[in-house]
């Protein structure tokens, strides 16, 4: 199992750790450095984000290119994955009427 880890005080699973994890439906960089990544399969809502279909890495996070290469890597190859992260996101390309989980872990089932 692969997995990058970022430290997060009030971190969570988003997807439960010992499950099958998520397929990844779609890979969306935006011009900001940031990437939204569509899921397909259930996530945990713990900070109840409007949004249960995408989560979110911002640009600022520390480990963002290997996440999203990881991410790309599970697609590429049909792998599923899970995310752990912390807060939400409401980002402005979408219009900014959506709150997306944000991730500062993944890793591949």
């Amino acid at each position: 199992m692969l997995f990058l880890v970022a430290n997060s005080v009030h971190a969570k699973y988003i997807t439960a750790l010992n499950d099958g994890g998520v397929s990844i439906e779609r890979v969306f960089v935006h011009e900001s450095g940031a990437v939204s990544i569509y899921i397909n399969g259930g996530i945990v809502n713990l900070d109840q984000c409007t949004s249960t279909f995408w989560v979110y890495i911002p640009p600022t996070a520390k480990a963002k290119d290997e996440m999203l290469s990881l991410a790309l890597f599970a697609y590429a190859s049909g792998k599923r994955v899970g995310f752990h992260g912390s807060g939400y996101s409401t980002t402005p390309f979408w219009g900014g009427t959506q709150d997306v989980p944000v991730v500062n872990n993944i890793w591949v089932h």
